[in-house]
């Protein structure tokens, strides 16, 4: 009798609030699209507004901003502010400068560009003087990389014997703050 009060798209609310949904865990991306007011609805009751990009197949929570005196509306935020460094910064803007390149010359139906690790290096090195200690600076180089993966705007694809990851396209959305 429990699961009756069970909402059919519960799973779809407790992704979202562990973070973005992506088109390719499709029975996750179905529900949340055929159950999208009702889920909808649910967010809006607790100040959170859901947004989804279909065509990049990707959708993500934003919490609502009210004004810092406004005390009928002082929600605990739902995530925390993490301060990121510069080097993290430095890779997010490289990354939003890459889709934003993508975006102007694409011409296949792949939705976000796919980088190598290599890639990401290239990326990155441009800004740094290079070191003679090799294996240092990778390692430095690897720390900034993980941690944009950990935030989200990177995700490591599950090829074998490929290391690649796919450029988020949610984190050029003028949405995302």
């Amino acid at each position: 009798m429990e699961n009756e009060k069970i909402l059919s798209y519960a799973s779809v609310i407790i992704r979202l609030l562990q973070g973005a949904v992506h088109y390719d865990d499709k029975d996750i991306w179905e529900s949340l699209l055929s159950n999208r007011i009702s889920v909808e609805d649910y967010f809006e009751k607790i100040g959170v507004k859901l947004f989804i990009n279909e065509p990049d197949g990707y959708a993500f929570l934003k919490q609502k901003e009210f004004e810092e005196d406004d005390k009928n509306n002082s929600l605990p935020r739902l995530t925390r502010r993490i301060p990121l460094s510069y080097d993290v910064t430095l890779l997010c803007v490289l990354l939003r400068e890459k889709l934003l390149q993508y975006d102007v010359g694409n011409t296949d139906s792949t939705r976000s560009p796919i980088l190598t690790r290599d890639d990401l290096y290239e990326l990155l090195l441009q800004f740094f003087k290079e070191k003679t200690d090799e294996k240092k600076q990778r390692g430095k180089l690897d720390a900034i990389i993980n941690k944009v993966i950990d935030l989200g705007f990177l995700r490591h694809l599950k090829n074998p014997g490929k290391e690649e990851y796919e450029n988020q396209s949610y984190h050029k959305s003028e949405n995302c703050g």
